[in-house]
C-alpha cells in the first residue's frame, strides 16, 4: 500500500476521533443509576468504538516515515488505548465478565470480529525490534569469556628484531610444499574436544548418508536387472513353445479387436474427461474460496514485508534530519530570545506582586517547583486577591449556607479522567497545528520547522521560568522581610498565607543498612542473573497464531438466560487488554488501569506456554523465570533469598517492560507439598512475592499534580527538568500459568488481579485446526469429512491432536496417499488415544473458577437477574 492511503486512513480516523470524542464528553454528562442494563448499553457502542479506533491507529503509527506527525499519532493512540481500557474495566465492573457478546451493536455500526480485534502491541514495531535485539545482545554477552589483555612487547625488542632482520643476508629458499590449511593451525584456533566431536559425528552421519545412498543405487540396479532378464526369458520361452507348436495363437476376427480397442478408449476417454471436470471444480472452489489449498504463493506479503523494513530503514534517517534540525534551532533560539524572556517573566511576576500589594496589603505565597511554578501564575491557576478576601470573609462569618450540607453530585457511568483529557489535547493540537496542512503530495517528507520553532520556544520558557522563578523566591523573601519591618513599626499584625510545608517522618531516623546490591553495577547483575538461567529468552511468537473461534450464540443465550461460557477465541483479546496493552508503553501504563498480576489457567497442554511467549514476544520483554525447578540449590538461604528479589526488582525496573514469570504457580502456595516435589521447595520464594507485586506502580497520577505537570509528563517532548517530578510507572507484570490451581490456599487467589481461563476445545475451533492441519498435505482429498473429526475431538488439546496427525501421516503413509487414500478412522483411532482429566479434577477446576471474585460477583448477579425475570415471567401469567 502506498503513503497516501495512510495518510488518507489517518485524516478519517481523526475524522472519527473527533466524533468519538463528542460521545463520550455526552456519557459524562449522564449520571449513574443502578439499572445494569441501562449502563452496558451506554458504556459497549463506545468501547467498541475505541477498539476500532486503535486498530486503524495502530496501523497508521506502523506505516507512518514523517517522525513529527509519528509522534503526534503516537500521542493519540496511547490515549486511546488508556481510555478503552478504562471503559474496559467499568465494563467489567458492570456486568462482572471479562468477555462481552454485544452483537446488536456490532450488527447497528456493521462491524464484523476483525474490525474491532486489537492483536498488534501498540508499540511500534521498530520499538520492539529494537528491544528484542537490545535484551538478546546483552544475554549473548553475559556467556561470553571476559578478555584479559595481554601486555605489549617493549619497542626495544621490536627494534632489535627489526634490526637483525635487516642486516641478514637474502638467501634463496627453497620451496617446500606448504601443508593443508587442517593440518596447519595456530595455537588460539585449536578446536575444543566438544568441537572435534561434533565435527566427527557430522563427518560420520555425511558418510552413513553417502553409503546409504549407494547401498539403495546397487538394489534399485539388481532389481531392474533381474526384472529384465524375467521378461527376456518370459518372451524366450513363449516363442520357442510357439515354434515347436505346444502353443497355438486363437486367431480372432478384425472386428474383435476394433470393438475391444474402442471400448478400451472410450473408458479410457471417460476416465479423463472426469479427471479434468474433477480438476476444474477444484480450480474453481479453489478460486472461490471454498477449498483451502495445499500451497499459497506468498509473493505478495513477502513484497508487504519489504516494503515495511523499507519503511523501518527510513524511519531512522528521518528522525535524523529532525533531531539536526532541532538542534540549530534551539541554538540559534537560546542566544536571541533567552535573555528576553527572563526579563518578560520578571516584569509579569513582579506585576503579580504589586496586584496583591494594592488589594491585600501583602503577597501570596509564590508556588512550589513540583507544582508548576510561575506557571501557575501565567495560566491563572493561582488565587486571585479578590478570591483570598472572599474565602477569609467566609471564614470569620460561619453563615447557614455555610452549615448547611453540600448536594452530593451524582457520578457519571464515565468520569472525566487523564486518559480523556490527554486525549482532547491532543485533538486540538491535530486542529492547531495540522489541519491547515496538505501533505497528500508530500513524497519526500519534509520537516516542518515551525513546529520545530513552537516546541523548542515552549521548552525555552520553561526553563527560564525555573531560572527565574529562583530569583523571584528570594525577592520575595526580601519583600517580605521588608514588610514585617513596616508592619512591627507600625505596631500591625500582618496576616501572611503560610506556605504548606511536607510532613516530616515522626520519631528518631534510623540508619539505613547498607544495601549489598550497591556494589553491583546493573550490568553485572543481569549477568549473574542470565548465568543462573533466571533470565532467559523465549521463542518468537505471534498471538495471531493463536487458534480459536468466537462464541456465536451467547449473546442469544444471554437473552435467554441460558448457561454460556467464553470460548478460545476470546482469550486472544482478553490477553492483549490485560497482558500486552498496558506493558507497551510507560504513557499506556499510567493512565490505564493498573494490573499487577495475571494467572494463566488451563488444563496441561492448552496453550499455556504459547501464551506466556506471545505476550513477551508483542511487547520485547525481559521474562525473569522464578519456576521453583529453576530455582533447585540457587540463592539458598534468607539473605541470598532477599538479595534476589532485589535483584529483580531492580532490574525489572531498568530494563523494563519486564515479565516475572512462574510455571504451575500454585506450587508456591500449595496446601500440602507432594513428597517427590519437597527436593525443589516450592515455597521458599512465596512470601516475598505479595511484596514484590505490590511494589508495582502506575505512576504519580495525584490530584496535588497540576493539570500542567500531568501532561508535560506525559506528552512527548517534554522538558526533562519538569520530567523529573513526574513519577514514572513500573512496566512489570507478574504472570503465572497453573493446570491445577485448586490445590493452591487463599493467598494465590488474593494475589493475582486477574484470572484468565483458559477452556477446553470446541467444535468451531477443531474444525479450523483441522482444516488448516490436513489441507496442508497435497495428496489429502479437499472433501475429507472434517466435521465429523471435530466432533469426535471436542475437549482434546490441538497440540496432542497435531501430534497425533504427524504420527499419522508418516513419510511412508504420505508416499500411498495417491492410490490409497487417507480415512477418518486412521485419524481418529490415534486421536482417542487421549487420556481426558478425569471428572473428579474438571469438577475441582470448575469449582475454583468459581471461587474467583469476580466469578462469585457473576454468580450472584446472574441469580438476581433470573429471579427477576421469573418473577415478571409468573405476574404475566398470572394476568392472564
Amino acid at each position: 500500500m502506498s503513503d497516501t492511503y495512510y495518510n488518507e486512513l489517518w485524516l478519517i480516523t481523526r475524522n472519527d476521533l473527533d466524533k468519538l470524542i463528542q460521545l463520550d464528553r455526552k456519557l459524562q454528562q449522564q449520571p449513574k443509576t443502578a439499572d445494569q442494563g441501562e449502563g452496558l448499553n451506554l458504556l459497549l457502542p463506545i468501547y467498541l468504538r475505541y477498539r476500532n479506533l486503535a486498530k486503524r491507529l495502530i496501523v497508521c503509527h506502523d506505516q507512518m516515515v514523517q517522525t513529527q506527525k509519528r509522534d503526534l499519532i503516537k500521542r493519540v493512540l496511547d490515549c486511546t488505548v488508556g481510555r478503552m481500557l478504562e471503559y474496559k474495566q467499568e465494563i467489567v465492573n458492570t456486568n462482572y465478565n471479562d468477555y462481552q457478546w454485544p452483537d446488536d451493536f456490532m450488527y447497528q455500526f456493521k462491524y464484523t470480529p476483525d474490525d474491532v480485534e486489537n492483536c498488534v502491541s501498540a508499540v511500534g514495531k521498530d520499538v520492539v525490534q529494537q528491544r528484542k535485539e537490545r535484551i538478546q545482545k546483552l544475554i549473548e554477552d553475559a556467556f561470553k569469556p571476559e578478555i584479559i589483555e595481554s601486555e605489549e612487547p617493549s619497542a626495544d625488542v621490536d627494534m632489535e628484531s627489526m634490526e637483525s632482520r635487516e642486516s641478514s643476508p637474502k638467501l634463496r629458499r627453497r620451496r617446500v610444499r606448504e601443508e593443508p590449511s587442517e593440518t596447519k593451525q595456530p595455537a588460539i584456533l585449536q578446536e575444543t574436544p566438544e568441537e572435534i566431536a561434533a565435527r566427527e559425528a557430522r563427518e560420520a552421519a555425511e558418510q552413513a548418508i553417502h553409503n546409504s545412498m549407494l547401498l539403495i543405487q546397487c538394489h534399485e540396479r539388481a532389481r531392474m536387472g533381474r526384472r529384465t532378464g524375467a521378461e527376456v526369458q518370459r518372451m524366450y520361452n513363449y516363442n520357442k513353445k510357439l515354434e515347436s507348436g505346444e502353443i497355438v495363437p486363437k486367431k480372432l476376427h478384425r472386428e474383435v479387436y476394433m470393438n475391444a480397442a474402442k471400448t478400451i478408449q472410450r473408458a479410457w476417454r471417460r476416465y479423463k474427461a472426469k479427471k479434468r471436470m474433477k480438476k476444474r471444480i477444484e480450480i474453481k472452489e479453489e478460486l472461490l474460496g471454498m477449498t483451502i489449498p495445499s500451497w499459497k504463493s506468498n509473493e505478495i506479503l513477502d513484497k508487504d514485508r519489504e516494503d515495511f523494513q523499507r519503511k523501518l530503514t527510513l524511519m531512522p534517517r528521518f528522525a535524523d534530519r529532525i533531531v539536526k534540525a532541532t538542534e540549530n534551532e534551539r541554538t540559534r533560539l537560546f542566544k536571541i530570545r533567552g535573555p528576553g524572556l527572563v526579563e518578560d517573566i520578571t516584569d509579569e511576576i513582579r506585576e503579580w506582586f504589586i496586584v496583591w500589594y494594592n488589594d491585600v496589603g501583602h503577597f501570596d505565597v509564590y508556588p512550589a517547583a513540583n507544582l508548576g511554578g510561575s506557571v501557575l501564575i501565567a495560566t491563572g491557576e493561582t488565587l486571585t486577591p479578590k478570591q483570598f478576601l472572599a474565602q477569609k470573609s467566609a471564614k470569620e462569618k460561619k453563615s447557614a449556607a455555610a452549615k448547611a450540607k453540600p448536594k452530593k453530585k451524582k457520578t457519571p457511568w464515565m468520569p472525566e479522567t487523564t486518559a480523556y483529557t490527554l486525549l482532547d489535547e491532543a485533538n486540538r493540537d491535530f486542529v492547531k497545528d495540522w489541519s491547515f496542512r496538505d501533505d497528500s503530495n508530500d513524497r519526500n517528507e519534509k520537516v516542518y520547522h515551525d513546529l520545530i520553532k513552537d516546541k523548542l520556544c515552549y521548552e525555552l520558557q520553561l526553563e527560564m521560568r525555573q531560572i527565574t522563578d529562583e530569583l523571584m523566591r528570594l525577592e520575595l523573601k526580601a519583600l517580605n522581610r521588608a514588610l514585617k519591618k513596616d508592619y512591627a513599626a507600625d505596631k500591625r499584625k500582618l496576616d501572611i498565607p503560610k506556605e504548606k510545608k511536607q510532613r516530616k517522618g515522626k520519631g528518631r531516623k534510623k540508619k539505613k543498612k547498607k544495601d549489598p546490591l550497591d556494589d553491583m553495577s546493573t550490568e553485572d547483575m543481569f549477568k549473574e542473573l542470565v548465568r543462573a538461567s533466571i533470565i532467559r529468552s523465549y521463542p518468537e511468537t505471534s498471538i495471531n497464531d493463536w487458534i480459536g473461534d468466537l462464541s456465536y450464540q451467547n449473546y442469544e443465550a444471554a437473552r435467554e438466560y441460558r448457561d454460556y461460557k467464553h470460548r478460545m477465541g476470546e482469550i486472544k483479546q482478553v490477553i492483549m487488554e490485560y497482558c500486552v496493552l498496558p506493558l507497551g508503553t510507560r504513557e499506556i501504563h499510567e493512565i490505564a488501569p493498573l494490573i499487577r498480576s495475571v494467572c494463566i489457567c488451563g488444563f496441561p497442554r492448552h496453550g499455556k506456554s504459547f501464551l506466556v511467549n506471545a505476550i513477551c514476544s508483542e511487547i520485547g520483554a525481559v521474562m525473569f523465570d522464578m519456576t521453583p525447578t529453576v530455582l533447585i540449590d540457587k540463592y539458598t538461604g534468607k539473605r541470598n533469598e532477599r538479595k534476589l528479589i532485589d535483584m529483580i526488582s531492580r532490574i525489572a525496573r531498568v530494563y523494563a517492560p519486564s515479565v516475572i514469570f512462574i510455571d504451575n504457580g500454585e506450587k508456591p502456595w500449595l496446601k500440602k507439598v507432594p513428597p517427590q516435589e519437597r527436593y525443589h521447595k516450592p515455597k521458599r520464594f512465596a512470601k516475598y512475592y505479595p511484596k514484590l507485586v505490590k511494589s508495582i506502580k502506575r505512576g504519580d497520577q495525584g490530584k496535588n499534580r497540576s493539570r500542567f505537570a500531568t501532561e508535560q509528563g506525559f506528552t512527548h517532548g517534554a522538558s526533562p527538568k519538569l520530567a523529573r517530578n513526574v513519577k514514572v510507572g513500573d512496566l512489570m507484570l507478574f504472570l503465572t500459568t497453573s493446570s491445577e490451581p485448586y490445590k493452591a490456599t487463599r493467598p494465590f487467589v488474593r494475589i493475582h488481579d486477574k484470572f484468565i481461563m483458559i477452556p477446553l476445545t470446541d467444535y468451531n475451533t477443531l474444525y479450523m485446526f483441522y482444516k488448516d492441519l490436513l489441507m496442508k498435505y497435497h495428496g489429502i482429498d479437499r472433501n475429507i469429512d472434517v466435521s465429523c473429526l471435530a466432533r469426535m475431538s471436542v475437549g482434546i488439546p490441538l497440540e496432542f491432536i497435531s501430534n497425533a496427525i504427524e504420527n499419522v501421516l508418516n513419510l511412508r503413509r504420505r508416499i500411498t496417499l495417491r492410490f490409497k487414500p487417507l480415512m477418518v478412522s486412521e485419524i481418529i483411532e490415534e486421536v482417542l488415544k487421549y487420556e481426558p482429566p478425569k471428572p473428579k479434577i474438571m469438577s475441582q477446576f470448575a469449582k475454583f473458577e468459581n471461587r474467583t471474585p469476580l466469578a462469585r460477583r457473576r454468580t450472584r448477579l446472574l441469580a438476581a437477574e433470573k429471579a427477576e425475570h421469573e418473577r415478571l415471567q409468573k405476574e404475566k401469567e398470572a394476568s392472564k
